[in-house]
């Protein structure tokens, strides 16, 4: 019954967005020959071209939507994801139908383009969040519920309570627990009561009315999920299982389709598809323009470093990046040439005798770091990300500090979360770490944005910085 009811629901949203796109189709022509008023100096197209062009476009849109799996009924799916699927498909089919028009010596006018990209994409986006909110009322109001039995009464299932009693608006109704102990009966978690043992299960599904369940069990528990699943072999009720992690450090964990074959993602970066093409992008126009508008910074500096003690402005040192590779960092030279050798590195001091006078200067605004840009417009780096270490002290922290190495899961940034926290220099590193996973965790565009401009504010004037 489930189900049909997702098929349904699923086929209906199908066709509502067909009409939808065939809609804003029609009414960018009939905004851009007829009600805006806008002068057509080679005269107004026939109506029957248009209709045959919305007719295409709808279902080239639909196939690009479907591949974005915008049509799977899923209640716990986010609508920030969703909507950037839709806008993804609206501009994919905007992008075809220029291209279409360009090898048919412009038929269609860009201005009608234009209009039906912006009118498909409030329609569709309007639409969901309407359904949303609406669905989402309904939900609080105890209807549109889905009836749920979990299996499983430890920490994973108390997570999974949790989390159904944080999102009513999902509208799940918890009916009861199932323990893979017999001892647990009786009991409750989270408040929900353990109504039986895995094995009265499908008399506790058929009683209860569930319409979903829940595995929700500890890896130790295999047994129990064994005879869960027997139970349920002929059941109606739909089974989700929920992964058992708890001794696994996940970083943006997800589910993959590996040929039919479903693979749980453990460790992922969150530079990948879009995310990366999005992020690069936003690296090579910032740090070009930082590049040239920052040039007669960059020059100021380099003449004084150049003068300022013997050896050459910038300095080169080989640091970790993303993947585990290496690269050379660059940096204006702010210590003597003879500060440091190779088989003796060492960490910067507060009042290091070793600095320049202009390399103290220089260090406290962090204006050394400039010629990363460089490093940045090259793909080593991102202008955001966590600070790179050298070789010989990534051999040592790997070995030290647990979940270090998950760090090089993106590009070391110029800046990072864990610098504009304090966190910078001879500071304690397991904090660091911690903040570094969390900026990997919560990756966007805009938690970048926000970290540079933390940056301007925080680092040039942090005291920590020597």
């Amino acid at each position: 019954m489930l189900a049909r009811q997702r098929q349904l629901l699923a086929t209906g949203a199908f066709f509502f967005d067909g009409a939808l796109i065939f809609g804003a189709w029609l009414a960018a022509y009939e905004l851009r020959f007829h009600w805006l008023g806008w002068a057509a100096p080679l005269g107004v197209p026939p109506l029957a071209l248009y209709l045959w062009f919305g007719v295409v476009a709808t279902l080239v849109s639909l196939l690009i939507l479907r591949t974005f799996h915008l049509y799977r009924s899923a209640r716990t799916a986010r609508l920030g994801p969703e909507l950037y699927a839709v806008t993804q498909g609206v501009l994919a089919t905007a992008a075809l139908a220029a291209l279409v028009s360009f090898f048919t010596r412009g038929e269609l006018a860009r201005s009608v383009l234009l209009l039906f990209t912006v009118l498909a994409w409030l329609a569709l986006c309007g639409t969901r969040i309407a359904i949303r909110v609406a669905l989402r009322e309904m939900r609080r109001r105890g209807r549109n519920l889905r009836h749920v039995v979990v299996v499983g009464c430890g920490d994973l299932a108390a997570a999974l309570l949790r989390k159904i009693a944080a999102h009513r608006d999902f509208g799940f109704a918890v009916e009861g627990l199932v323990a893979a102990d017999p001892g647990d009966v009786g009991r409750s978690v989270e408040g929900v009561p353990v109504v039986g043992t895995v094995y009265d299960l499908r008399s506790i599904v058929d009683q209860k009315g569930a319409e979903l369940v829940y595995l929700a069990l500890a890896r130790s528990e295999f047994r129990a999920e064994e005879e869960a699943l027997h139970q349920l072999a002929d059941s109606t009720a739909a089974v989700r299982l929920v992964p058992d992690l708890a001794r696994a450090f996940t970083l943006n964990a997800s589910v993959e389709d590996f040929d039919g074959l479903p693979v749980v993602l453990v460790t992922e970066s969150p530079d990948l598809g879009w995310n990366a093409v999005m992020k690069r992008a936003f690296d090579l126009v910032c740090s070009g323009i930082g590049l040239v508008v920052l040039a007669p910074v960059m020059l100021a500096v380099a003449l004084w470093v150049r003068l300022d003690s013997p050896g050459p402005v910038l300095y080169a040192q080989e640091r970790v990046g993303l993947s585990g590779r290496r690269f050379r960092m660059l940096k204006f030279r702010t210590m003597r040439v003879d500060a440091e050798t190779d088989d003796a590195p060492g960490w910067t001091t507060p009042g290091d005798p070793r600095r320049t006078p202009a390399g103290a200067f220089l260090r406290r605004l962090s204006l050394d770091e400039l010629p990363q840009l460089w490093n940045v417009l090259l793909g080593q780096m991102s202008l955001v990300g966590p600070r790179p270490e050298r070789p010989v002290y990534v051999e040592q922290f790997r070995a030290s500090i647990p979940r270090y190495m998950l760090r090089h899961h993106v590009k070391a940034g110029i800046t990072g979360w864990a610098q504009v926290n304090g966190l910078r220099g001879d500071t304690p590193l397991d904090q660091r770490i911690e903040y570094d996973l969390y900026y990997i965790r919560n990756w966007s565009l805009l938690f970048d944005v926000r970290i540079i401009l933390l940056t301007l504010v925080r680092v040039f004037r942090d005291a920590s910085a020597h």
